[in-house]
This record gives C-alpha cells, sequence and structure tokens, in this order.
C-alpha cells in the first residue's frame, strides 16, 4: 500500500499565536481522510519562524492527537549541528515515530553530507529520513553517496525533492539492492512517482488535499493508473487556484482554503510576503473548494 504523509502546516491564531485548537481539528480532519503519516516542522510548517516553546507545544498536541494512528515524523532541522542534536534531545520523551532531516545550507552545512548524516543517526534514538531538497539548500549527494547514507540503519528512508528524474530513477535502482522508503515530495508528479515504484510521498498540500492525494494512491495500489493520472490533474487544478500563479501564496493560500473548509481559525503566516491575500484570490479559493468538495471532504 502506497503512503501519504502529509507536510503539515502550522496554524496560527489572528493575532499570531500558535493555535493549537486549530492544529488538532487538522490533525483529526486528515486522519478521518485515512493519511499514513504527518511531518511537522518543515517549510510548510514555517519551523524557523517558531519559538522552542511553540515547538514543543505543537509537538506535544501532535503526538496526542495522533497517537499510533498514523506516522508521525517531527523535524529537527536547524542551523547546523550543535542545535540538531539539541533539538533530538528536547523531543526524545516524545512518542512520535521518526525525525526527519534537511541539511543546512551554505557555510553551516556539511564538508560530506554522508559523514554529516551519519553522525545526526548515530544520536538519533528512533528512525531517521532523510530529506532530499537540493533547491533549497544547496547540497547535491551522488548516487554513491545516496549508498552510503542508506547504509546507516537509522536511516530508513528519503523524501526526494530534487524534481529530477534521473534521481528519482537512481533512488529507485538502489531499492533494487537496499530496504528503504522512497517518498515522492513534488506534488505535481505524484501519480508517475507511485506507478513506477515509489513507496508514497510527502505532500506539502496534505492539510487540504489529504483525501484527494490519497485517492491517488488507492488508484495506484489497484493497478488503475488512468484513474490515477486524472486525479493527478484534478489535483493540479485545484493548485492552480488555491496556490496561485507560480505557487505565490503557497502558505497562505492553503491557509485561507482550511480556514474556509472550516478547520483552521485563520489563515494568518509568518511567512515575509504571505501576508494580504488579494480579494480576488480569496474568492478563486472558495470557488474551488465549492466545484471539488467531493474530492477534499
Amino acid at each position: 500500500m502506497k503512503q501519504i504523509i502529509s507536510a503539515s502546516v502550522t496554524p496560527f491564531t489572528d493575532d499570531g499565536k500558535v493555535d493549537l485548537e486549530s492544529a488538532a481539528r487538522l490533525y483529526e480532519f486528515n486522519l478521518k481522510q485515512g493519511i499514513d503519516g504527518f511531518f511537522i516542522f518543515g517549510s510548510m510548517g514555517e519551523w524557523a519562524l517558531l519559538t522552542d516553546e511553540e515547538k514543543d507545544a505543537l509537538a506535544e498536541c501532535a503526538c496526542g492527537v495522533i497517537g499510533d494512528k498514523a506516522k508521525l515524523l517531527i523535524g529537527i532541522s536547524d542551523t547546523g549541528m550543535p542545535n540538531i542534536l539539541r533539538n533530538m534531545e528536547r523531543w526524545q520523551h516524545l512518542t512520535h515515530s521518526h525525525w526527519t532531516i534537511v541539511v543546512p545550507a551554505s557555510w553551516a552545512g556539511p564538508d560530506c553530507p554522508v559523514k554529516y548524516l551519519h553522525q545526526i543517526a548515530d544520536a538519533a534514538d528512533r528512525p531517521l529520513y532523510f530529506y532530499y531538497v537540493p533547491g533549497f539548500n544547496g547540497v547535491t549527494v551522488t548516487t554513491e553517496q545516496f549508498e552510503e547514507i542508506l547504509s546507516h540503519p537509522k536511516i530508513v528512508g528519503i523524501k526526494n525533492s530534487a524534481g529530477c528524474i534521473r534521481t528519482r530513477k537512481e533512488l529507485l535502482f538502489l531499492k533494487k539492492s537496499m530496504d528503504f522508503e522512497l517518498f515522492e515530495g513534488e506534488e505535481w508528479g505524484i501519480d508517475e512517482a507511485l506507478i513506477v515504484g515509489c513507496d508514497g510521498a510527502v505532500a506539502g498540500f496534505g492539510s487540504t488535499g489529504a483525501k484527494l492525494i490519497k485517492s491517488i494512491a488507492a488508484k495506484v495500489d489497484v493497478g488503475d493508473f488512468d484513474a490515477a493520472r486524472e486525479l493527478q490533474f484534478r489535483l493540479v487544478g485545484i493548485f492552480h487556484d488555491i496556490y496561485g500563479p507560480e505557487a505565490m501564496w503557497w502558505c497562505t493560500g492553503q491557509k485561507y482554503a482550511l480556514k474556509y473548509m472550516g478547520i483552521l481559525s485563520s489563515s494568518m503566516s509568518r511567512v515575509a510576503g504571505q501576508e494580504g491575500l488579494p480579494e480576488s484570490n480569496k474568492a478563486a479559493i472558495r470557488a474551488c473548494i465549492d466545484d471539488n468538495h467531493d474530492l477534499l471532504f
């Protein structure tokens, strides 16, 4: 069975505080849609704009609501190795299933990604996923390095957001001889990734589109690839309406959709440039939700 994991948004109140009540509603909403897991403190979760205390509260909330009903991946990404290790130590008492790491960029990043990730895995008390996103941090990994990275027993999978067919194919080739989970990280290619052999997807649009993305996975599971591709096109169309041109409202657009759906109390974001969603976009989002009600609820 293909797994769909939601890279969850972090809800805020209108006055900018972390909204734990909305977070709990969101987790419950996605669980009812059959989501297989949640990833908190990723980019969609605005991790770099949260305080330690806010992360503590949100992680406690997620563990309390999700429990053992689904996987829970907690992101430990930070500005350097000391803080990454501190984050793991800070949340070791929680009941989540996995850690997830994006290595830092630029001068704070690794000289050798293999040694860097193995150092983190050595300190980990539970399985670890490597979130590979070279377009964000500039850290590229060769096929040989992927093989070395995955040789560590604590590193059990990869979220591949390289947006590159070659990278996906090389990782699928490695799966022929190595036991690890491979998740697609680009929503525009979920159907293709699952059809060719990826184990699932970690989707930034999972908070809103869990039901639809799970439907794509279900069609792939039964071999109905034509239906999966058609649902994928429906997903792309919804993206266009909710995220706006060139995905410029990638955070606020989805939060406004979730507010309109009755899940979040506010569309507030702390991301610079994401404030002030135009009224025309709001109208397009409302129409999109109404038109695709059966796919989203």
